[in-house]
């Protein structure tokens, strides 16, 4: 069984909330539609820590840092950025001298 990477994108996927999910373009996505966290195949904690949880506490420590909410969900938006440029793919073009975006 593979290891789980940035612990931020399964907390994140977990814990999004409606409002959040339509703002940055989740709706009923999950954790198996990204490369980046479906390429290990384990997608639960072995801890059994709840993501939810952390995500929470992650949060609530931005808050406590001074974050600002808007600092935050920009920070959000670019979690779901990475995500989503881990599932593009490009083909080899000209030789190997270019390549090219994948539909």
């Amino acid at each position: 069984e593979g290891e789980r990477n940035f612990h931020i994108f399964y907390q994140f996927l977990k814990s999004a909330t409606e409002e959040e999910r339509e703002e940055f373009y989740l709706s009923d996505m999950q954790l198996e539609d990204f490369a980046l966290v479906k390429q290990s195949e384990t997608f639960e904690r072995r801890d059994m820590v709840s993501d939810v949880d952390m995500h929470r506490e992650m949060i609530e420590a931005m808050d406590t840092m001074g974050f600002s909410s808007i600092m935050v969900n920009d920070i959000m938006r670019l979690i779901v950025t990475i995500l989503y440029a881990g599932n593009m793919t490009f083909t080899e073009t000209n030789r190997g001298e270019a390549w090219e975006l994948d539909e």
